[in-house]
């Protein structure tokens, strides 16, 4: 079974975290990420899509608290 590997146009199935974005830091910023990635033996990439991902949830959590509130 030989399989070509897919291009970027073609969608992967099944398969978590598959959608990519450029994110561009300053050289403050990529040290301490670099250094958290390190305390938690983790990659860079890693650490940076759950810091975003909890980043956004609590962004959306608080808004949707503030439009029940108002």
């Amino acid at each position: 079974m030989n399989e070509e590997p897919l291009t970027p146009e073609e969608p992967r199935l099944n398969e978590k975290h598959v959608n990519q974005i450029k994110v561009l830091l300053d050289d403050k910023y990529e040290g301490l990420l670099d250094y958290a990635a390190q305390i938690h033996g983790t990659k860079k990439s890693v650490l940076a899509r759950e810091v975003l991902k909890s980043w956004l949830l609590d962004l959306v959590g608080k808004s949707i608290r503030d439009d029940r509130a108002a």
